[in-house]
């Protein structure tokens, strides 16, 4: 007959629907639920697409300067010395951007240059490139200079000025700021590849081509240099940070969902175990099927059981002294078999043949003399026979395997 299960039929199948629910559920969350901002194709400081500033970002941590994220949600200030970049806005400035643009009091603005196609064989890559309309990146640095304008060329071969003290590499053309407001930092008669305007206490650069901070632009040249150089020429180099306004870019800061946390090392090690405890429950609660178990048997019919019924008997006979003389008898002509003794020794001559094994070996301890404790009969106590047991069992192990301070 079968077991009783613990749970009924209908208590079962709700159970099984109900984890079923809550794994769906769970699955649901993680798919929708917000996470870190994934790498993308655009210009922000996780794209690392060809126009992307991921390298930017990784370059400045590499030279132990602070760098953050400001996002919405999560909006970061730079402190004191610190410096805010507005990297390429791809769309045009909200009203809190122009805010925080003339509230912080250092600020670098890079302005954008050209429109990128996504790459759909490849995740995070572009695929194709076409320059903006200089009037619209007019409108970006306008918000500075309102009278500036955008000229592009050839890149210049030298600079009438140059305070950041290294010579950017261009690729196929250099795209400069035409203002009678703004100061050159870096620029000649072509124009201005980086522009300053001061504002009492309010500083704000502009740098005009964005090629040179760009992933594939850090690679050419001594940009990579230009760059960590620009950082520091802004920032507070006794721990000013530099935070990267990402609000333009619509990045969100949002927490993780907690249930895609189990689904990732090392919490999903957690998850398996409470699935796999779960359905062991629910397997050691089902009702058995098949045929039924047999029941143990009455009697042990094994090898230990006859060991011990033997060992019961001998004690009850009282032949301890009897087992205890053979005992070390046995165990004497064990030794001697293994250390092929003359078969014509009786036991006292196979103890004196076998203790000079033992002299040779460093043995103290002599198998003769236990051998006359074991035999005397008179004034032997039960308790010295166990003595003399456990000594003749402990010499065979010496003689045999080495003692432990010569193995």
């Amino acid at each position: 007959m079968s077991e009783k299960s613990t749970f009924s039929g209908p208590v079962i199948a709700v159970l099984i629907a109900g984890a079923t629910a809550v794994f769906a559920l769970s699955m649901l969350l993680m798919i929708n639920g917000s996470s870190e901002d994934t790498t993308s194709y655009s210009t922000t400081t996780k794209s690392i697409s060809a126009i992307g500033h991921a390298g930017l970002y990784e370059l400045a941590q590499r030279f132990d300067i602070p760098v953050e994220r400001s996002r919405i949600n999560g909006v970061v200030a730079p402190g004191e010395g610190g410096l805010l970049v507005m990297a390429e806005p791809t769309s045009s400035f909200s009203s809190d951007d122009i805010i925080r643009l003339g509230r912080e009091s250092n600020v670098l603005l890079i302005l954008p240059k050209r429109w990128a196609s996504a790459d759909r064989s490849h995740s995070g890559w572009i695929r194709s490139t076409s320059p903006m309309p200089e009037d619209w990146v007019a409108g970006i640095v306008g918000l500075v200079d309102a009278k500036a304008g955008i000229a592009r060329g050839d890149p210049p071969k030298t600079w009438d000025r140059n305070e950041i003290g290294i010579d950017p590499s261009f690729d196929d053309g250099a795209q400069l700021i035409k203002s009678d407001t703004l100061t050159p930092i870096v620029g000649n008669a072509q124009g201005m590849l980086i522009g300053e305007k001061l504002d009492g206490d309010r500083r704000t650069w502009v740098l005009a081509d964005p090629d040179i901070i760009e992933n594939h632009g850090l690679t050419k040249g001594r940009n990579a240099a230009f760059a960590m150089a620009l950082l520091n020429a802004m920032r507070d180099e006794d721990g000013g940070k530099v935070v990267f306004d990402e609000t333009i870019h619509g990045m969100v800061n949002i927490v993780d969902s907690p249930f895609k946390k189990l689904f990732q090392f090392p919490y999903v090690i957690v998850l398996l175990l409470a699935l796999g405890a779960a359905g062991l429950l629910l397997w050691a609660t089902t009702a058995r099927f098949g045929k039924p178990r047999q029941a143990p048997p009455a009697f042990d019919f094994g090898k230990g059981r006859l060991i011990a019924n033997t060992a019961s008997l001998l004690d009850r006979a009282g032949h301890h002294a009897f087992v205890m003389r053979r005992y070390v008898r046995a165990t004497l002509r064990d030794a001697g078999r293994l250390f092929h003794a003359p078969r014509q020794l009786d036991d006292e001559q196979l103890a004196a043949w076998l203790d000079k094994i033992g002299a040779s070996r460093g043995l103290e301890t002599k198998s003769a003399d236990i051998l006359a404790r074991a035999a005397d009969s008179q004034s032997t106590s039960l308790l010295a026979l166990f003595q003399a047991a456990r000594d003749i069992h402990q010499w065979k192990e010496d003689i045999s395997d080495g003692t432990s301070a010569r193995s």
